[in-house]
């Protein structure tokens, strides 16, 4: 029995430290906003309950069976029913949802933070106007009938405490000042939200203002929880690298988006090349990987802006193996890019170059 004992003197002391020290609350001057979002994690059980086969993580085993205990009476929901619909008719999943949901405030009421037709580029190209409208009915009927917020609140604690544990390890406050200098501009804020549901799933947001200024999300899959609480871990040596790829995502698609035709004949022939890898990953058409190689390679540049060459070899090995051949080649590209900012103030002028690149590129795989 003393061993019992022990074991759980153990646990307590460690729940302590895990908790102690921090009141779960942001300093109101942080650089970066840092939160829990309840639309994004009730799309998220949406999808969960529609049973999809994809996006279905499981990296937070308590929270996970405390939101199907609660939610299994609406197994059967047309919301559920109509998620099941969407990712059989136009793959809508978690990458396709986030892009929608920071367009909306919180549940019940759901209301589009700015007009959503015509579609705002942001928004993923798999949505459709009435799409759109249908499930954004559907979500809030769902919300109201199990009373959604309910159990958010009462998952609070874990939710601040996540919260806090991602806060700490986010540690490159000079970060921003990189991105205003690569890209020429930040928007109003930048956002991590904690996605709770997203397991090792990560997603970049944006929304345009009706003023038209921007807001920037960088939605950061929870996993690996201690366990004995159930909290889940971040750590700076991976965290940062996803946050800048994240944040990269709002200024990259909109341009690859606006360069469909210039980009289009290399992107589908290149695609072609590793499409098995690149369809794990979640790519599923050639501008999704285009979004991936571009914004991989800013990545990478960032790196060597710090003069991180372990980092910058490990992300280089990483991208490599996940399929996006010839990264290294490309980052190196971008090099052109920051020595000649008076001949490219912005990565609009600098993509023409990119394209010629990347045809000269999938030549020479011919």
């Amino acid at each position: 029995m003393k061993w019992i004992f022990k074991l759980g003197l153990i646990i307590l002391i460690l729940t302590c430290l895990t908790c102690s020290n921090d009141n779960s609350t942001l300093p109101e001057d942080y650089w970066i906003k840092v939160r829990v979002d309840p639309t994004v994690e009730l799309f998220c059980t949406i999808h969960r309950l529609a049973k999809t086969g994809v996006d279905d993580t499981h990296e937070l085993p308590k929270y996970i069976r405390d939101i199907e205990n609660y939610f299994a009476p609406f197994r059967n929901h047309r919301a559920v029913n109509m998620a099941k619909k969407l990712w059989e008719t136009h793959h809508i999943n978690i990458s396709a949802l986030s892009t929608l949901v920071v367009y909306l405030d919180d549940p019940p009421k759901l209301t589009p933070l700015n007009q959503l037709d015509p579609l705002p580029s942001e928004l993923d190209s798999r949505w459709t106007a009435d799409v759109i409208s249908e499930f954004i009915v559907a979500a809030r009927e769902f919300s109201r009938d199990s009373e959604y917020m309910v159990f958010f609140n009462s998952q609070r604690q874990l939710f601040d405490h996540s919260i806090m544990n991602l806060y700490k390890s986010l540690n490159d406050e000079n970060m921003l000042g990189w991105f205003k200098t690569y890209f020429g501009y930040v928007p109003n804020n930048y956002t991590v939200i904690v996605g709770m549901q997203t397991g090792f799933g990560n997603y970049g947001a944006s929304i345009t203002q009706s003023d038209g200024t921007n807001d920037f999300f960088s939605i950061i899959g929870a996993h690996s929880p201690f366990f004995w609480n159930g909290i889940p871990r971040f750590s700076s040596s991976w965290l940062t690298p996803i946050v800048v790829h994240e944040f990269c995502h709002p200024y990259i698609n909109p341009i690859v988006a606006q360069n469909t035709e210039l980009l289009k004949e290399s992107g589908e022939k290149l695609y072609s090349y590793n499409k098995a890898k690149l369809t794990k990953i979640g790519c599923l058409a050639w501008n999704h990987m285009m979004n991936e190689y571009i914004v991989r390679a800013c990545v990478i540049r960032y790196f060597h802006s710090k003069k991180d060459n372990e980092a910058v070899n490990r992300q280089i090995r990483s991208n490599e193996n996940q399929g996006f051949i010839g990264i290294r080649a490309l980052a190196d590209l971008f090099e052109e890019y920051e020595k000649n900012r008076d001949k490219y103030p912005n990565m609009d002028s600098f993509f023409p170059r990119i394209a010629i690149y990347l045809e000269q590129y999938v030549a020479s795989l011919n």
